[in-house]
């Protein structure tokens, strides 16, 4: 199975797991300027509360995308070993890099 997943196969994946940890990444870059505006705009704390959940349901189900995301090379959990969710760059069972599908740069 390893063999036939070499090559551009892996692109489409690895894209797909780096596009699902930004999201997460923008979420968690997301919450002091959300909040800010909440409660700033309204000048109540309801306001800030309603905001926060919304950020919360969403940023859990960013992390369980993400956590979720398979590996293109192995088809194990890329970040999950077990029930430990490690935010890693290469997955926890092949050693895949997140950037695995993309050449070496020459400096």
């Amino acid at each position: 199975m390893e063999s036939a997943k070499m090559g551009g196969e892996l692109g489409p994946g690895l894209g797909r797991i780096r596009r699902r940890r930004w999201y997460v990444w923008g979420l968690v870059a997301a919450y002091l300027p959300t909040m800010l505006i909440a409660i700033g705009a309204t000048s109540s704390l309801a306001a800030g509360g309603v905001a926060f959940a919304v950020w919360f349901l969403l940023l859990s189900t960013a992390v369980m995308a993400a956590a979720l995301a398979r590996c293109p090379r192995c088809g194990n959990r890329f970040h999950l070993d077990g029930m430990t969710l490690l935010p890693t760059r290469r997955c926890l069972h092949c050693q895949l890099p997140i950037r695995g599908d993309r050449g070496k740069k020459s400096a």
